[in-house]
């Protein structure tokens, strides 16, 4: 299976997902060959008290979930089975969020 940028899995990790029940993949399609993948977690509504830029908002699988990107974290391949979505489109939002975490700008 090929995991791309941006995709969208189900949070294989069992304590936590209720909360956040998705991660998206953040990791340059370039490092393939490595055997994890960076993640960042979509965390339910009502889970976090979102910050505009940091915490974009998307809806999958008719949920509204929150990009939570200062619990950004590495998992195995293995771990990450069927994607569900894939926020290609939101690029700019996303690597946003990101550039705010680690550049504050």
């Amino acid at each position: 299976m090929t995991i791309g940028h941006f995709d969208v899995f189900p949070n294989p990790s069992k304590q936590g997902s209720q909360d956040r029940p998705f991660v998206v993949v953040v990791q340059s399609d370039y490092l393939h060959v490595l055997p994890t993948r960076v993640v960042v977690p979509l965390v339910i509504e009502g889970g976090i008290r979102p910050i505009h830029r940091l915490n974009p908002q998307f809806e999958i699988e008719g949920r509204k979930l929150y990009f939570h990107p200062v619990e950004i974290a590495a998992l195995p391949v293995r771990a990450l089975r069927s994607p569900v979505a894939n926020l290609e489109k939101y690029r700019y939002e996303l690597i946003s969020a990101l550039d705010l975490v680690f550049t504050g700008i």
